[in-house]
């Protein structure tokens, strides 16, 4: 039977099935691994700090605003009409009341009579709510009663009865705004203005440690003889809240900001959308490819602490025509995409580049686009989340791990905007979203706006928003992913499979070309241009490259011949192929002693005359074979250098097909992007599934847990006026996944709503089940964290974990469960970038990731 004599289960026990629904779809998290077992179970898991965090992350800034003066009260509770008068407001103000309803949907804030009760994690959100510090109560407990008689008497208190009565009123003359100011403007100038800075800054001052039992004389020692500084038992007198108060002005309110900071929308063709976001992808694409393709000739030196760092992003940037930002980006799709992995203190392409190399440019496109979301860093920002600066490139730390949910609403939000309208500015834009997700991309304001508005770069970076609108791929990385493909490919320009050939030995694609004319004009020529059209030039080294790597010269010309454009190929390149192709391999390396074979004895001999060649030291075997001092490679370099084009030879005498060496990484162990199950791992996450059959699923599940809780005074309400009076509209909703620190119990409530592992009755326990393996082994950790533990082993999600490890050493690990071996969690170790074995009763917490 559910415990109804809970606050927050009384209150869930009211709801009608279809608010429940809500609440569950918005707080999500708490439906897993299995569903609860009744409404005492919800309660726990929606109390859990972990959830109650991410809860809290995924909130609009008028919410968090709340949650902040809530704190501030004192608590346990308060009422509407003390929140009210704290913000400057009416009771009964319909922002005040829709932004209320916001946190009640989320059960984070609800009524409880007249009073309004919090989820006990939030008691703590903030470190100093409102900036002020403790309650005048909550300083005075742990004074003397000697120096609490004292405080009385010097705020000229008459005499009270017991230690509770002064304490009462000692608080309630603390609380007295009118005779704190009077009491302060009386003060020394030096008291007067350290309590002024105290209420309007930091709510603390250090005090020497014999200042409790003897204060000084000075400004401190004033305040602290008539309780408007208190010693908190850590060296520092502490203001109370009720003073900083009093001292911030009569007229002084609460922040509260219920309406989102406007932004200048223009009128935007869709047109004028759809060819700036073709331009931004097409040269996305292209510099990409640019960037990739010079990792692939000389890869990337990493870092001893990880990453690439700025003087290879300086290389890089050089070559590659861009700047260092954009490096990043591309370096970090790239790796996203599992097209670049590190190996051997290098970061180098993949076997995956490959194949990405060989696709058609919309196919290309999308690879990197259905990465770009998830990725864990800004890289056009010109700050991290934690306010550093930018540095290397795909170095990891949790700081970036939030910018994805940015990302995506960054995109609604635009999304939402109306039909042929975009936003006009990138710092309105940061101010919107900093709205809405204000705990999000940094903890401070300007960090904040700085990160937001390097995404919003990003985004115009790869055509997915243009003029600040949506295009077309935006919209289906929002809605269908699996479309990208179909929309770059009729958004891009036609790959082109010709190429216009001129007299001075170059050739011009006017558009993308295709990946096989791109192939074979690189092998070929050397690319001197991109971008809108593509140039190439042709050279006696670059020809001879071709012929080095396999072609012959008629089969080159007839290739090059099928891909002009107009005109038949011009006559001074086929004379360029034909008289490099007669003067290559006339001489022949072949690799046994390295000797050399001529076709002609006189060759032979002007070669053992030449000074150019001296270095060789060669020597005649026979009219037409001459034998070097030199290393194969070695003579091959020098006899080109002296202007004699020769071939290599093997053992056999067949040719030596020479091609740059491909140093290639192994694929990164995961791909960047979050796995997500096709099919949910329980009736509770199929519940949370998007669309109609989600929604009936999550007032199924409702409907179960209320008919749970019913009691002698009967089924619970299920009509349209359950909750009558109670607002119904709030700001703006908002959804996304968030990262979460550590759960910890939560204080009074945990014991009481402890949960306990349930199979259905007549169920037979799951042998591949996780759950009863981690509940066996891992019982210092709470119900909740044994359950996204489980999830995880289930479904190879990373998460996060606090480990003890057998010396007693504390780290904070983000690993990706493998299997359970016994009592050993086997998973990838970020840290390590390895495997590693995990003893499940040494895992102090789990969270998100």
């Amino acid at each position: 039977m559910t415990d109804r004599g809970i606050p927050l289960v009384r209150w869930l026990a009211g709801r009608t099935a279809d608010e429940l629904a809500a609440i569950l779809a918005r707080r999500a998290d708490a439906l897993g691994p299995t569903e609860p077992d009744d409404l005492a179970d919800l309660a726990t898991r929606l109390q859990s700090r972990a959830s109650v965090t991410a809860a809290l992350s995924a909130l609009p800034r008028p919410a968090l605003q709340l949650i902040e003066a809530v704190q501030a009260s004192g608590g346990p509770t308060t009422s509407v009409e003390r929140l009210a008068a704290l913000l400057g407001r009416s009771s009964d103000d319909p922002e005040l009341g829709a932004t209320l309803a916001v946190l009640a949907g989320r059960a984070l804030v609800w009524p409880d009579g007249v009073e309004l009760r919090m989820a006990a994690p939030l008691w703590s959100a903030f470190p100093r709510p409102l900036g002020l510090g403790a309650r005048a109560e909550r300083l005075l407990a742990g004074l003397p009663a000697d120096q609490l008689r004292a405080v009385a008497r010097a705020l000229t208190l008459p005499p009270a009865r017991g230690r509770r009565d002064l304490l009462t009123g000692v608080c309630a003359a603390l609380a007295d705004g009118d005779r704190v100011r009077e009491l302060v403007s009386a003060a020394p100038p030096a008291a007067r203005t350290l309590l002024t800075e105290l209420a309007h800054g930091e709510p603390l001052v250090a005090v020497p440690p014999g200042h409790r039992d003897r204060p000084a004389d000075d400004a401190v020692g004033w305040a602290t003889r008539r309780g408007l500084l208190i010693w908190d038992g850590w060296r520092h007198a502490q203001l109370p809240a009720e003073v900083g108060v009093a001292l911030r002005g009569p007229d002084w309110r609460a922040p509260f900001d219920p309406e989102p900071p406007g932004w200048t929308l223009t009128d935007v063709p869709v047109e004028a959308v759809r060819r700036e976001a073709a331009a931004a992808a097409t040269a996305a694409l292209d510099q990409a490819a640019a960037l990739l393709g010079l990792v692939d000739a000389a890869p990337a030196t990493t870092l001893k602490t990880g990453g690439v760092g700025t003087r290879e992003l300086r290389r890089l940037a050089r070559a590659a025509g861009c700047d260092e930002p954009r490096v990043r980006l591309w370096l970090e799709l790239a790796y996203a995409a599992g097209l670049v992995g590190f190996a051997d203190g290098q970061l180098r392409p993949t076997d995956r580049y490959d194949e990405w190399r060989a696709a058609e440019p919309a196919d290309r496109l999308s690879t990197l686009l259905r990465v770009w979301p998830r990725l864990p860093a800004a890289p056009l920002a010109d700050v991290r989340p934690d306010g550093t600066p930018a540095g290397a490139a795909l170095s990891r730390d949790g700081t970036g791990l939030t910018v994805g949910d940015l990302r995506t609403a960054l995109l609604r939000t635009i999304g939402d905007l109306p039909a042929g309208r975009g936003a006009g500015d990138d710092g309105e834009l940061a101010a919107a979203l900093s709205w809405q997700l204000p705990l999000l991309g940094g903890s401070e304001p300007d960090t904040r706006l700085a990160v937001l508005a390097g995404l919003a770069r990003e985004a115009r970076a790869l055509g997915v928003v243009a003029h600040g609108a949506l295009s077309t791929l935006g919209r289906a990385l929002l809605a269908d992913p699996g479309s990208l493909p179909a929309t770059a490919a009729a958004l891009l320009p036609r790959p082109l499979a010709g190429a216009l050939f001129q007299n001075d030995l170059t050739a011009v694609v006017p558009g993308v070309p295709a990946a096989a004319l791109a192939d074979l004009l690189d092998a070929a020529a050397v690319r001197e241009s991109r971008g809108g059209a593509t140039g190439w030039r042709f050279t006696a080294s670059s020809v001879r490259a071709a012929l080095d790597a396999g072609h012959d010269p008629a089969g080159l010309t007839a290739a090059l011949r099928a891909v002009v454009t107009g005109d038949a190929l011009p006559q001074p390149l086929e004379y360029l192929i034909r008289d490099v192709g007669r003067q290559h391999g006339r001489v022949r390396v072949r690799a046994v002693g390295c000797v050399l074979r001529v076709d002609d004895p006189a060759l032979g001999a002007e070669l053992l005359r030449a000074r150019s060649l001296g270095p060789l030291k060669l020597t005649e075997l026979a009219p037409t074979v001459l034998a070097s001092g030199r290393p194969v490679a070695e003579t091959l370099r020098v006899l080109r250098d002296a202007g004699y084009p020769p071939v290599g030879e093997d053992a056999a005498g067949r040719p030596r097909i020479e091609r740059p060496p491909r140093l290639r990484a192994p694929v990164p162990r995961r791909p960047a992007a979050p796995h997500r199950p096709a099919q949910p791992a329980s009736p509770a996450g199929a519940a949370g599934a998007a669309g109609a059959a989600g929604t009936a699923g999550l007032v199924e599940l409702a409907g179960r847990l209320l008919a749970g809780s019913a009691g002698p005074a009967g089924p619970p309400r299920t009509g349209p006026t359950a909750s009558a009076g109670r607002p119904r509209t709030g700001p703006t909703e908002l959804t996304g996944r968030s990262r979460t620190r550590p759960a910890e119990p939560v204080a009074g409530e945990a014991e009481a709503l402890a949960t306990v592992i349930r199979l259905p009755v007549g169920a037979a326990a799951d042998p591949d089940d996780p759950l009863p393996v981690v509940h066996r082994h891992a019982r210092q950790l709470q119900p909740d964290e044994r359950r996204r533990l489980a999830t995880a082993i289930d479904r190879g999600d990373p998460i996060k974990i606090s480990y003890r490890d057998s010396a007693g050493d504390y780290t904070v690990r983000i690993v990706e469960p493998v299997c359970l071996d016994g009592r050993l969690l086997v998973a990838w170790c970020h840290l390590r970038a390895d495997e590693r074995n995990f003893a499940l009763d040494r895992i102090e917490s789990v969270a998100p990731a």
